[in-house]
């Protein structure tokens, strides 16, 4: 089962820090099921999923376990397998759609089944699209949230949905504009959006030249990666520079910052220290592991 970790701090000026722990896989189930996605079993280094009308197998490196369904397994439409070269193939035993459209909360999302093994959809993420919402609605309609990493773009929905306005950041013009393509499916395309392929390093430093000012946060940064024009990010040397831009866009008051990784050595408590010397110790944090 995929692991992620998960920050989420809301502050307001009156409040006082609180720290609280949850276990999204235990307190939150829906967090891995939905009308259209299901992760139906993991285990032995895969796992199961139901994706629209499809059930796929793909690798899940922290699933160390034995399967608990081993009956499930053998009756499915195709598995993603690893080349030992690096990456990796599609292995398909039943013909399947090219790309096809899900419902997740009010959004048709787009899915395809990509040459890296990805969907367009992390589901794990459930749970924070309904408070990025929820948070979104309590902001003005011309405050700005920022999502960086922004993949296929369900946050942004989610933000747009809520109220407010957004800039969506990929350094990948194919993500997002497959991000466009669901905020056109959801009917939300017209809201106050802002599509970037940029570097998020480059792009932060020239925001704050200009004077911008945003009031969310919402970053979910690979281990490595590398931005539009070739530049390299690693999480280890980056991330702190990172967040010292967004407090100089937020004036180190931002109104909320969902913050998730998936990088081994990056636990929730680390996650956590890097945010709490950073807003002035007040506010509220929500810190835990996704399914």
């Amino acid at each position: 089962m995929k692991t992620a970790k998960k920050i989420e701090s809301s502050k307001t000026n009156s409040q006082k820090k609180s720290i609280s722990v949850e276990r999204f896989s235990e307190t939150n189930p829906k967090v891995i099921e939905t009308g259209s996605y299901k992760l139906i079993d993991s285990g032995n280094f895969r796992k199961l999923e139901q994706i629209g009308p499809y059930t796929i197998i793909r690798p899940s490196p922290v699933s160390a376990w034995p399967a608990t369904k081993p009956n499930l397994w053998n009756n499915v439409y195709g598995e993603y397998l690893r080349s030992d070269k690096g990456g990796g193939s599609w292995n398909w035993h039943k013909k399947t759609e090219e790309e096809f459209y899900i419902r997740i909360l009010e959004y048709s999302i787009k899915i395809k089944f990509t040459p890296f093994g990805h969907l367009g959809i992390f589901a794990e993420q459930l749970e924070n699209w309904k408070k990025i919402r929820k948070l979104s609605s309590q902001l003005k309609k011309e405050d700005e949230v920022l999502n960086l990493f922004a993949y296929s773009g369900i946050s942004t929905l989610a933000v747009l949905d809520g109220g407010a306005s957004v800039c969506h950041l990929d350094s990948s013009k194919g993500m997002v504009d497959w991000a466009r393509d669901n905020a056109n499916a959801s009917g939300l395309a017209h809201k106050r959006v802002r599509w970037m392929v940029e570097d998020v390093l480059k792009f932060l430093k020239r925001e704050i030249k200009r004077g911008k000012d945003y009031r969310g946060f919402i970053l979910d940064p690979p281990t490595f990666g590398r931005g539009a024009s070739g530049e390299v990010f690693k999480i280890e040397k980056d991330l702190p520079e990172l967040m010292d831009l967004l407090m100089e866009l937020s004036g180190n008051k931002p109104d909320f910052i969902v913050l998730t990784c998936h990088s081994t050595g990056f636990s929730p408590l680390a996650l956590q220290r890097i945010l709490d010397g950073r807003i002035n110790n007040k506010g509220s944090f929500h810190i835990g592991e996704l399914s």
